[in-house]
């Protein structure tokens, strides 16, 4: 007997060294009390608290087996630990898949965001978690069939049993996601969680606020955002832009569970620098997402769109239609002066928000037509363009900015993306830019002062002044910045 407590306590100890002197301090007065150290924000669901604190904690305590589930969620993010806690869930209050996911995107998102972005959570309107619930529940099961259909044109013309066979599998799927109580296997939940990215993470964030008050000791905050733990660094708006979108609002367009879905899908260096990389950009802080561009800021321009948009590094461009649809595309490589080519690489993708989510990448399509941008031009198109072909792409915005289309027929060649708008043809009513990922700065064109906009080329000057628009240097003048503002923000 004496050896088994031996081996028990060898066990514990070598459990405890993978924490720090705090963290340890934590887990034993949770593992002790069976109950977070701290008030819990109002967000977090009181249904999953109750199946963490049940499962890691059972009526007949073992501290090793309690530090073998927190370790395997929080460092080795084991699905097992998870799906013990869903079956708890499953147990204690008749849950389905669909209201497990549920949960745990409404306690974690809003960590997550808070945890990196620099705004504070604000409540959001009731059903905005519905989209990334829904997208998680469906994507191994979309992504299986998005290579099918890329790889349809090999496929003989008589395979109807096989798509009607694929079919009833989806539905059946999706009948167990819902069914209430659930009857998911864990074998059945192994293979969705390990083929849908972001849940385990926003688990594994969910039970850290729950155990560890500050859970940043071994991994930072620059691993923590490569890793999905917390969000990108959002440049703060200034007074103007708080007063049209609201004090505490980051976007006017996007969610942050929008923005969660489209960060999954964003290269590392667009979510955060390390120091190393911020040395070589002779920068001192982490890159932070800057909105360069919102029609509802700086009007429903476009010589403001791409004055503002080229030459400034990767984007994301997000678009709502007069219908409310919204969605959009991200640009790896920056938008260049009126290049008449396409051009770009196979890390830009499409995407679809608002009522329901998709994201296509340029890598599953068969050309290479990324990204275009062309105006003033009297043989070639004018307007902004990602993927397909002229008159026919995946996404397109007319230079007029009121007209634009997303024609897929069934699937755009460059992005195997279906049509993104609820029309093929569409009408603009909001536009943002966002800047995730600046040029390094050229020191030598800095020092030349080149101002690098659309309006520094005098050919646009007068090709905009021949299209009814006289220019002066006022109407593209820099955004006003937060040493510009009041030092009162009272009245906003």
């Amino acid at each position: 007997m004496g050896n088994g407590h031996s081996q028990e306590r060898s066990k514990e100890a070598e459990l405890w060294s993978h924490w720090n002197p705090d963290e340890k301090e934590q887990l034993k007065k949770f593992y002790e009390k069976g109950e977070p150290t701290s008030t819990l924000p109002a967000y977090y669901e009181k249904d999953l608290l109750a199946s963490i604190a049940a499962t890691l904690i059972p009526s007949e305590k073992n501290l090793a087996n309690y530090l073998t589930a927190v370790h395997s969620i929080i460092k080795t993010k084991e699905p097992s630990p998870m799906y013990y806690v869903f079956q708890q869930c499953v147990k204690d209050q008749a849950v389905s898949l669909q209201d497990f996911v549920t949960l745990v995107v409404k306690s974690a998102i809003p960590l997550w965001f808070q945890d990196g972005s620099s705004y504070q959570w604000t409540s959001t309107s009731g059903q905005d978690h519905t989209p990334l619930v829904d997208y998680f529940i469906h994507y191994a099961e979309e992504e299986a069939n998005k290579q099918k259909e890329a790889m349809a044109w090999l496929a003989a013309d008589d395979d109807s049993k096989q798509q009607n066979k694929e079919e009833q599998q989806a539905s059946k799927w999706q009948e167990k996601a819902a069914l209430s109580p659930s009857q998911i296997s864990e074998a059945e939940f192994s293979h969705w969680i390990q083929h849908t990215p972001g849940v385990r993470g926003l688990f594994q964030l969910a039970v850290e606020h729950v155990l560890l008050e500050e859970p940043t000791s071994t991994n930072n905050l620059h691993t923590r955002r490569l890793h999905h733990l917390a969000s990108p660094q959002i440049q703060q708006h200034n007074k103007e832009t708080r007063r049209l979108l609201g004090k505490d609002k980051f976007s006017n367009l996007m969610t942050p569970y929008d923005y969660y879905m489209l960060s999954l899908s964003l290269p590392g260096n667009t979510l955060s620098w390390s120091d190393y990389e911020q040395t070589q950009r002779k920068v001192t802080q982490d890159v932070q997402h800057d909105m360069v561009f919102s029609s509802k800021r700086d009007g429903s321009s476009w010589q403001n769109f791409v004055s503002k948009m080229v030459g400034q590094g990767a984007t994301l461009v997000v678009i709502q239609a007069k219908d409310g649809s919204v969605f959009g595309g991200y640009a790896d490589e920056h938008w260049e002066y009126c290049n008449t080519h396409w051009y770009g690489n196979s890390s830009n993708f499409l995407f679809r928000i608002r009522d329901s989510y998709g994201r296509w990448e340029a890598s599953s399509g068969s050309n290479d037509h990324y990204q275009y941008l062309c105006w003033g031009k009297k043989s070639l198109p004018n307007g902004f363009g990602m993927g397909g072909q002229f008159d026919y792409a995946g996404l397109w915005i007319d230079s007029d900015f009121i007209h634009g289309h997303s024609r897929a027929g069934p699937l755009c060649t460059t992005y195997s993306s279906p049509q993104l708008s609820t029309h093929d043809t569409f009408i603009i009513d909001q536009v943002e830019v966002w800047l995730v990922r600046p040029l390094v700065k050229d020191e030598d064109q800095d020092q030349a002062g080149d101002g690098g906009g659309v309006l520094s080329h005098a050919e646009d000057m007068e090709f905009m002044e021949m299209a009814g628009k006289k220019m002066y240097s006022k109407d593209l003048g820099p955004e006003p910045t937060e040493d510009d503002d009041d030092e009162s923000d009272k009245d906003v």
